[in-house]
């Protein structure tokens, strides 16, 4: 097959055939039926290639796996769904970055275990609440954590042979997370964003960022207040259990309402738990979010972030203990 497409598009060099093919031999067989058609794809760009030239022979590509390729409709579709999903280009195959995305959930989990007020959330959530196979590409996961435990949590990552706790604050905008963990050598980390439990039992977002020149950089906050209601319905107490090991995540209706309207990859998360959910729940989140307010482009002179940013500094790490 790789034989004769290059022959179509003319690419002589013997090398680069090997190494395709290689590389190739090394994946899945649905991984390697991605790569090929996201290639044919990048030639038939170029005109490299023609329709016809994909068409006459797509049965080399169809016996790759004749149990779920029986067309070349079923291919379309499916390069249809690889690039909805902004996965043409992945810095890994579908299959590796499955087995990374659950091996840093679980070693995660393992780390903090029942010791931090904090919930998952994001698409990746709604597959392993379900017990949905993954069919995506998860480029990271995200974290809701009580900022009053960021130090706690830092201090815990410093320790960890698997992890390193990373500032994102010199280089993020409003958006983004402000920390992040990485796993080992990887691309692939934990989001952090930061939330304060106020004394009406409801929660504020937050989102801090600088402005200014280097030597005169100012500290601001966005903050997002949820009523309490909005919050009971956002952040679950449940806890959840992924190989034996407890965790918490935002509500499934509140990952759904988030999703329903977004990008198509977001609307492809939403339907996998649409199943699951409550509608009653998802439409109390428009009537409820009324009761929300911000408060935007906040000066901070003192917060967990500046205390963060003296730690990672240089600030030693000795006599920690977790109570």
């Amino acid at each position: 097959m790789v034989y004769t497409f290059a022959d179509k598009a003319n690419i002589t060099n013997r090398e680069e055939i090997d190494k395709t093919i290689d590389r190739l031999c090394l994946m899945s067989i649905n991984d390697s039926i991605d790569a090929i058609l996201v290639s044919l794809n990048d030639l038939l760009a170029r005109k490299a290639i023609t329709q016809e030239d994909i068409f006459d022979n797509v049965k080399l590509i169809l016996e790759l796996n004749p149990n779920e390729y029986k067309s070349i409709d079923d291919l379309i579709n499916r390069l249809n769904f690889i690039k909805g999903m902004n996965m043409e280009h992945p810095n890994m195959s579908l299959t590796e970055n499955h087995e990374l995305v659950v091996t840093i959930f679980d070693k995660f989990n393992e780390l903090i275990l029942d010791k931090f007020d904090c919930y998952y959330t994001g698409g990746l959530m709604g597959y392993l609440a379900t017990n949905h196979k993954l069919e995506r590409y998860h480029s990271d996961l995200d974290l809701f954590i009580n900022e009053k435990q960021l130090i706690m949590l830092k201090k815990l990552v410093d320790y960890s042979d698997d992890f390193n706790f990373v500032s994102n604050m010199d280089s993020k905008g409003i958006n983004g997370h402000e920390y992040k963990i990485v796993y080992k050598d990887t691309e692939m980390s934990v989001g952090l964003f930061l939330f304060e439990r106020r004394f009406d039992k409801g929660i504020t977002l937050k989102e801090y960022y600088y402005e200014g020149q280097k030597d005169e950089k100012q500290l601001f906050v966005n903050e997002h207040h949820f009523s309490k209601d909005y919050t009971d319905m956002t952040f679950s107490d449940e806890v959840r259990y992924h190989n034996g090991i407890p965790y918490k995540m935002v509500s499934l209706e509140s990952i759904y309402y988030s999703k329903k309207g977004s990008r198509p990859k977001d609307r492809y998360d939403a339907n996998i738990i649409k199943n699951y959910i409550d509608m009653n729940i998802v439409n109390k989140f428009d009537i409820e979010g009324k009761n929300n307010f911000d408060i935007k482009h906040k000066p901070v002179s003192d917060s967990i972030v500046n205390i963060t940013g003296q730690m990672i500094q240089g600030e030693d790490k000795k006599d920690f203990k977790i109570k």
